[in-house]
């Protein structure tokens, strides 16, 4: 997840293009870490001192972390730390981008301190954001949300998109209002004891990016199939809430879920809107209280 929300910040600061992105991504899973970039990284190291390490490896058979010990560079706690670190997601992005000659890491970085402060976020945020883990990254793009299940609501369908939809998610800040005008848009009201909209709106290939990614097949058009898939994928979510909330004394009902293809408007004393991607199409994942 930190290659799509940085990769594309990345791409609308005109730092790297399109096809760049596109390259990097590719190559993730392909990427094999280097333990002297992400020393370099974690401020263990210095570059002149990686590469000296590097040097030593072409004449000895032995790990970059034994010649880093031995020169005295590194602890073997911190070559330890090291590897737990190798499948981190912001160091593949980085050891991705450095392969193919498309960024060096110190241009990495330095993006990486602007995205920082132009969203104000704390190192503990970014800490967050770089590991991928979704549980972490959720608060950090939310409003301030009233009390109430609502954040388990929400941690739960975005565990979702990520498992059941696709892994290929980016988020950027939500905001709240109290009148939402969609456009196509599939929703569900959840009623009883709490009362909730879970709702997923936007155009065309927003609307049928969610709805190929949970259904793994390829819709023509925003047709009614289409809506119905993402309809089945929003109750999957509210179910998931409503065991949880039942589990905790809460009584919740599931109304059918409402497809539409022409725009509504969703009105509520609180209506949050998320802007996501999902397989690089915008929609919006729209959250609404007393509808």
């Amino acid at each position: 997840m930190f290659a799509n929300i940085f990769g594309n910040y990345l791409v609308k600061k005109n730092i790297i293009t399109e096809d760049e992105f596109v390259t990097i991504k590719m190559q993730l899973d392909r990427t094999r870490v280097k333990l002297g970039l992400i020393a370099v990284s974690e401020k263990l190291m210095t570059e002149e001192q990686a590469e000296e390490v590097n040097q030593k490896q072409m004449q000895q058979d032995r790990k970059f972390g034994d010649i880093a010990v031995s020169m005295g560079y590194l602890s073997q706690v911190q070559v330890e730390r090291l590897l737990a670190l190798q499948g981190n997601h912001y160091i593949r992005f980085c050891q991705s981008a450095i392969d193919k000659g498309i960024l060096t890491l110190e241009q990495i970085e330095g993006a990486l301190d602007y995205y920082k402060k132009e969203n104000g976020f704390t190192f503990a945020d970014m800490e967050a954001i770089k590991s991928g883990d979704v549980d972490r990254i959720l608060p950090l793009f939310l409003p301030e949300l009233p009390d109430g299940p609502l954040m388990d609501l929400m941690s739960v369908t975005f565990r979702c998109i990520n498992r059941l939809a696709s892994d290929d998610i980016s988020l950027k800040r939500g905001y709240t209002t109290s009148n939402y005008k969609t456009g196509a848009v599939a929703m569900q009201e959840v009623i009883g004891d709490y009362k909730v909209v879970n709702a997923f709106s936007g155009d065309d290939k927003g609307i049928l990016a969610i709805a190929e990614a949970f259904a793994k097949q390829f819709f023509d058009a925003v047709n009614v199939s289409a809506l119905d898939s993402v309809g089945e994928f929003i109750n999957i979510c509210d179910g998931l809430f409503a065991t949880t909330m039942s589990d905790r004394g809460m009584d919740l009902n599931l109304m059918p879920p409402m497809l539409s293809k022409d725009p509504v408007e969703i009105n509520g004393s609180t209506v949050i809107v998320i802007p996501i991607s999902i397989n690089q199409q915008a929609l919006d994942w729209v959250i609404c209280l007393n509808k």
